[in-house]
């Protein structure tokens, strides 16, 4: 399959995409535990989140917390985007790339799957940029999700020391919402990280639990915008079961790592229907 195959398989699944997307069933139905209904549960999620942590429902952009904010010298060191910077050219393919995906949206915010072809490829950068692509719109914010157990650069990317992560959050009821939820150092950035339980990702991002807690993400603020960092789609299954939640899945294309051959691999993995497109990374 060359370039332009797989071109006009994009171009041709952008519909299908759109209504083969699974509906998530009734507010009614949906449950974050056996016990507690959504707007239950929803409730009292908002009473723990503290008011100078993340936004209340109707709160400002202003309130979100940044108490360690980070450097332009650390952006640059950790090969993060930022208003301002010299290379224009790299900033703009993020921008570029946050308007595409918004364009082919219909709804105020969405949700991004980030996915590496390369199977060394562990690096959350690029999903971190694009996370940050989405936070330079003043009116907007962005939380990027690493669902990726294998990999550890998260730590290296933000300025809170990150702790307690998704896994966690699914399997332990003693785990808030907001035990989970960073700042990351970057203005409108929040960053939630893996967990200390790699070797049940696969079966926790399949759970119920796993569908209430993205709905619960996306739906609490319109504004948000929400980047997930799935594992290299060939190296494991974690990004297969990731893709279902989100609105667009983006593959990564490490420059003269990856073959035409892997490329059209992994698409097939993950349906061409759910693929939006590729990112060629030097």
């Amino acid at each position: 399959m060359d370039q332009d195959k797989l071109y006009r398989a994009f171009e041709r699944n952008k519909a299908e995409r759109l209504q083969e997307r699974p509906k998530i069933q009734d507010d009614s139905a949906r449950t974050i535990s056996d016990e507690l209904p959504l707007s239950t549960a929803t409730n009292v999620l908002a009473e723990l989140v503290p008011k100078d942590t993340l936004m209340g429902r109707k709160g400002s952009l202003k309130a979100m917390r940044n108490p360690e904010p980070m450097t332009v010298n650390e952006m640059k060191k950790n090969r993060l985007v930022y208003s301002g910077m010299k290379n224009r050219a790299v900033l703009n393919a993020y921008r570029e790339l946050r308007i595409k995906l918004v364009d082919e949206s219909e709804a105020s915010n969405i949700t991004v799957m980030i996915s590496s072809v390369d199977a060394s490829d562990n690096s959350i950068v690029t999903a971190m940029n694009l996370a940050i692509s989405f936070s330079l719109d003043f009116h907007s914010s962005a939380l990027l999700v690493d669902c990726n157990p294998y990999g550890t650069e998260l730590q290296s990317l933000v300025t809170s020391p990150l702790t307690v992560g998704i896994t966690d959050y699914i399997m332990a009821e003693a785990v808030g919402l907001e035990d989970m939820i960073y700042p990351s150092g970057i203005e409108r950035v929040s960053v939630i990280p893996p967990g200390n339980n790699p070797s049940s990702a696969v079966e926790l991002f399949s759970s119920q639990a796993m569908q209430d807690l993205v709905y619960e993400l996306k739906n609490r603020y319109s504004d948000r915008f929400i980047v997930i960092n799935a594992p290299p789609v060939l190296a494991s299954s974690e990004a297969r079961v990731l893709t279902r939640y989100c609105d667009h899945t983006v593959l990564t294309v490490p420059y003269g790592k990856s073959n035409m051959d892997n490329i059209e691999d992994a698409v097939e993995a993950l349906g061409a229907a759910n693929v939006s497109g590729l990112v060629y990374q030097q």
